[in-house]
Formats: structure tokens, sequence, C-alpha cells
């Protein structure tokens, strides 16, 4: 592949990894909004989606054209750069509790007039590292790589020390290691762009589009994780909310008072928010557990030990006993309630479930919906078999005959 092929090649990935980093961040803004750490992260990738979009060559051609000090040949853009630096150090800092903004932004503002004067002065045109032939000592370039090594590489540090540290968070982890790689990716871009400096090779400044490309998709992926995430657990929640609709009915119609608002058609409870989606679920979860618990007392609890009997017969396996034993008892206490029978406070407790939240309590009322079809819960008979009628003591068991006399 030539060089042309690959800073060709290289610009359509910078193009697209910018617009879908810039796409993320709007996406993140609203989850951002409540957590202070999580609105310095988004500054933070904001500084490098800004540095990488300067670097476009749209965006740079008009800048040329709009801007007069933009005309000095790449010198706003790595002013930006120096600014995204300081977004960055300073998400750091504030991450170890050791925030400075006075020295990171006030250290900003000297480099930035220093880098405008060498650029005007000693090192006229230093922004054009590509298209000028600048001295390999330049001061210019030395502070500009200087500026962004020191925010990205301590950042890319610190995400990869606590995304170490979470181990029990399998997504946090895997977005902060992204995270790191982005960083890292950026802070070899300017560890390339010193060896072109001292090295001069042309096939390395063609791989500056592509290297700002890979840093632009890594962020965009650290960035995308949790929505990724919430998306997710949002078509789950949907899923179970729709199809937990149909039990939900069931048992409310059974034991009504439970219910805080009354039904709402299916595919209104499943439009909304992650937040109301969610909350719609839960409400729905505990109202069904509030019914279970109200239908234990409608079934005796020789009548349990019976469907238990009853499922272990007809070969359940043991992780799939509890739900099918429920739907068993569920059945006979729903007809109890048609029948207009008698409660009794029941010594037993049919719903067996795992303390770990909404996911599981979700899990069992979906196994219970599905064991309502199960043949073993359609054979259930609650009633005992009735036995045979004992013979008085003494009397022969055979069939008397009548004898005249």
């Amino acid at each position: 592949m030539s060089s042309l092929s690959l800073y060709e090649l290289g610009s359509r990935v910078e193009l697209s990894g910018a617009l879908a980093l810039w796409l993320a961040i709007i996406l993140r803004v609203p989850g951002a909004r409540h957590s202070r750490q999580q609105k310095m992260l988004l500054v933070a990738v904001v500084g490098i989606a800004g540095s990488i979009t300067v670097y476009l060559d749209p965006v740079t051609a008009a800048l040329n054209r709009s801007f007069t000090f933009a005309q000095s040949c790449g010198l706003f853009m790595n002013a930006w750069g120096v600014l995204s630096s300081a977004l960055i150090l300073d998400f750091v800092l504030a991450a170890m509790s050791r925030r400075r903004p006075w020295l990171i932004y006030g250290t900003m503002i000297v480099t930035i007039a220093a880098l405008i004067a060498l650029n005007f002065t000693i090192a006229p045109h230093a922004g054009c590292v590509t298209a000028q032939p600048v001295p390999w000592y330049s001061p210019f370039w030395w502070i500009l790589v200087a500026a962004h090594l020191v925010g990205t590489v301590p950042c890319a540090v610190l995400c990869v020390r606590y995304g170490r540290r979470a181990h029990d968070d399998r997504p946090l982890r895997t977005g902060l290691l992204l995270l790191a790689a982005g960083f890292t990716s950026s802070s070899l871009f300017w560890c390339v762009v010193l060896a072109f400096l001292l090295a001069r090779p042309v096939w390395l400044g063609a791989l500056f589009p592509l290297n700002i490309g890979v840093t632009a998709w890594l962020m965009t992926a650290g960035v995308c994780l949790p929505l990724a995430l919430t998306i997710r657990r949002t078509a789950r929640d949907a899923r179970a909310l729709w199809c937990l609709s149909p039990l939900w009915r069931d048992l409310t119609e059974a034991v009504p008072h439970v219910t805080l608002d009354g039904a709402r058609p299916r595919i209104r409870a499943v439009v909304g928010s992650p937040q109301s989606i969610r909350l719609r679920l839960y409400r729905q979860v505990i109202e069904i557990l509030d019914v279970l618990l109200v239908l234990q007392d409608y079934v005796r609890p020789e009548v349990v030990d019976r469907a238990r009997r009853h499922v272990t017969e007809h070969g359940v396996p043991e992780e799939h006993m509890e739900p099918i034993v429920t739907a068993c008892w569920l059945q006979s206490a729903l007809q109890a309630v048609a029948a207009a029978g008698a409660t009794q406070p029941n010594p037993l407790t049919p719903v067996n479930l795992k303390d770990d939240g909404l996911r599981s309590e979700t899990d069992f009322l979906l196994a219970v919906l599905r064991a309502r079809t199960h043949p073993a819960v359609r054979s259930f008979d609650p009633s005992p078999t009735a036995p045979a009628p004992a013979m008085p003591e003494g009397r022969d068991h055979h069939t008397p005959t009548n004898t005249i006399t």
C-alpha cells in the first residue's frame, strides 16, 4: 500500500471515527448530568473529540478560510490540543482528589502563549510539521508534544488502574480499559509525531490520520459501552414487562386490591425512557409477588407437598422444580378464590426466591409463566384421592348373603 493510499484510508477512518465520537458524546450527556465524575470524564472526552475534529481536512480548510489566526498552518488546532490536554489532566487530578484548576489552566495559557510567540518569532509556520522543513530541535514541537503527553499518559494510567480494580463489574472494567486504549493511542500519536520530527520518513507522516481515527474509534467504544448496556437492559426489561402482562392480569383480577394503578395497554407499557420502563417492571413484579403472598393462604400445606411429589414423579430437574411447583399450587389457589373459598394462615412458604434483586425475581416469575403450560401442571389434581371405606371389624370381607328363614 502506497503512502497516498494509506493517507486516504486513514482520512476515512478519521472522519467516521470523529462523527461516531460526537454522536456518542451527545447520547451520553443526559446520563452524565447527575454525576460529577461522569461530567468531568465527558468533558475530557470532548477535549479529545475537539482535537480530532480540528485535524479533519474539511474542518482545517474551513478554519483556514474563516480565521486569520488559523492561517498560521495548524496553530489553531495545536492551541486547541493544549486546551484538551488541560481538560484531561484536570479530570485525572480530580479523580485522585488532587484537583488544581488554577495551576493546570494557568500553565495551559502560558503554553499557548509560548506557542503563539514561537510561531511568530523564531519558529515561523512551525505548526505544519509535515509541510515545512521544521528542524528536529524545534522548541514549538517539543513543547507541544510534552503538553499532550502530560495529559494523555496519566489519564491512560488512571483508567488502567481503576479498570483493574473493578473485578466484580465487568462492563465498567471493559469501558475503562477501552478509554485507556484510546488515551494510549493518543499518546502514541504524539510519539509518532516526535519520531517523524527526528527521522522524517514519508510513510510515518501518512500514518497520522489512521492513528487519529483509531483513537477516535477507541474513545467511541469506551463512551458507548454504558449506552449499549442501557439499551440491552431496557430491551430485556421491556420484553419481561410484555411477557409478564398476562400473568399480572390473571392474578390481579383474582386479588385486585394489590394494584396501585389500573391496567394499561401492553404497547404503552413498553414505550418510554429506560427509567420508566424499569419502574413499571419493578411495580409489576412487586404486585405479582404480593398476589402470590395473598394466595398462599388459599392453599393447604399438604397441597404444596402433593404438588412437589407430583412434579418429582414427572422427572423435572431440580433447578426447574420450584417454578413448576409454584404454578401447581397457584392453579389450586385461583380455583379456591373463584369458588369463594375460606382462607387460613399457611405456615409454609411456597415461593422461594434468591435475594439478589429485580432480575432474579423477574426470571422466577417468567419461569412460573412458562410452567403454567407444563404437562405436570396441567395434570395436577389438588384434591387428595379418596381412600376406600374401611370394613367393620369381625365382619367377613365377602359380600354377605341374606338368608330367609
